[in-house]
């Protein structure tokens, strides 16, 4: 039985028609939606460790994540006020973390016991090229998850 779903949101159109697909399954069981975004952690080009303020570069990588969450908790705050005025989800929440993105969506179904998790496919492709045309994440989190992934494509 599924008690919780989390649909993933990278801010793509994909992920809107994930969020919008998991809104769906969610609002039919009548189980809580919570969406999942991860920043990724911004990496300091080794150019810059050589002769600069690694002090101020660290300033600066934290404060350019700073604003990727803040804007991404809009983006969740804008979403969830939507799916609460057109749905009867009972609940919908947002988590965003940093890191990984395959491991910390990984991570979270492990820790939350998510039921199911609704991704959008990374990459658009036709023909043959299709059955490699999964995003890595997307892929990884298939492959690894403990529960039921649905991909939207």
């Amino acid at each position: 039985m599924i008690s919780n779903i989390v649909v993933t949101d990278d801010g793509t159109e994909i992920s809107d028609k994930a969020i919008e697909k998991a809104s769906e399954i969610a609002n039919q069981m009548d189980v809580p939606l919570i969406l999942l975004h991860v920043i990724d952690d911004i990496g300091i080009p080794a150019s810059l460790i050589l002769g600069n303020d690694r002090a101020a570069i660290e300033v600066a990588r934290v404060t350019i994540g700073e604003a990727i969450e803040k804007g991404w908790n809009q983006r969740a705050n804008t979403i969830i006020e939507k799916l609460k005025k057109e749905t009867n989800i009972t609940s919908v929440r947002s988590y965003c973390t940093w890191g990984v993105a395959s491991e910390e969506i990984l991570k979270f179904i492990e820790k939350n016991k998510i039921d199911i998790v609704v991704m959008g496919a990374g990459k658009r492709m036709k023909g043959i090229s299709k059955i490699g045309a999964l995003g890595s994440v997307t892929r990884k989190v298939s492959e690894l998850s403990q529960c039921p992934v649905l991909i939207v494509h």
